[in-house]
């Protein structure tokens, strides 16, 4: 607390080698919010404050969330982290660590019901093999993106690092690929919410040395089933990408198509809401 206060006190002009040029001559931060919350818990509660104030997709036409924000608490991921819990010695004695020893057995179980979700995972997207990993739909983005480079890395076409995004796309598309190594390319859309298939067509024509992928929403963020989705798929494929489906909203295809029928090479369920 000393420290804060002598922080508080301090004349930051008074600090060497700031040039006057530099120094400022106003007064700054003195707003209520910036001195009234002195706690992580009483942060995240403005901050929920703030959001909840805008009008959006949640509340309104779409009952869209945070794909990201939502699966795990502070609470949760605070307690895993504990040294006790997860710090164990290589070394210890058999006879102090009954509690791990019954982990292992319900890990057991665990890794039967797991075997099993991704078997039904497999039939319900049409797709080959399921990871487990990612633990937020923004991490399903990063880690699908990752496979599709190293699967034209494979193919000695690292060059491949083009990926065009709709411009209704979730917003951590675009910064999924950029933190993938690719180049974001935006796709129009109509004033009905479908891909504009023209704009499609074009930049996959002048980026077909580069392109790496496309990342679709399907149905999209507006609502909107792609009428074209398959020819979407289509003219990605005959430019050398692959397709990267945002699977944030999956109940809406559950008993009517996958992704893998439709196209896609790679996909995300967010399974807390799907």
């Amino acid at each position: 607390m000393k420290k804060l206060e002598l922080a508080a006190e301090m004349n930051v002009n008074d600090l060497p080698g700031i040039p006057s040029s530099l120094r400022r001559k106003s007064k700054f931060l003195e707003q209520p919010v910036f001195n009234s919350y002195h706690s992580e818990t009483e942060l995240l509660r403005y901050i929920q404050l703030l959001q909840a104030k805008d009008l959006s997709l949640t509340h309104s036409m779409i009952p869209l969330g945070s794909c990201t924000m939502k699966l795990n608490a502070t609470s949760e991921m605070e307690a895993l982290t504990q040294h006790g819990w997860s710090s164990v010695h290589p070394f210890q004695p058999a006879d102090s660590v009954q509690g791990y020893h019954y982990i292992i057995e319900v890990f057991h179980h665990w890794i039967m019901l797991m075997e099993k979700l991704s078997e039904d995972l497999k039939a319900i997207t049409g797709l080959d093999e399921i990871s487990l990993q990612p633990n937020s739909g923004a991490q399903g983005e990063l880690t699908g993106l990752r496979v599709i480079r190293a699967y034209h890395k494979s193919r000695g076409e690292e060059r491949r690092n083009v990926c065009l995004i709709p411009v209704s796309a979730h917003g951590t598309n675009p910064a999924s690929a950029a933190m993938a190594g690719m180049k974001v390319i935006p796709i129009k859309c109509d004033s009905k919410g479908n891909l504009d298939m023209e704009d499609l067509e074009k930049k996959a024509e002048q980026n077909k040395d580069k392109l790496g992928a496309i990342m679709v929403t399907y149905p999209s963020t507006f609502g909107v089933f792609e009428e074209g989705i398959r020819r979407v798929c289509d003219i990605v494929h005959q430019h050398g990408g692959q397709v990267y489906m945002d699977g944030a909203n999956m109940n809406a295809q559950i008993g009517l198509c996958n992704p893998g029928d439709l196209g896609a090479d790679v996909c995300h369920l967010n399974l807390h809401k799907t």
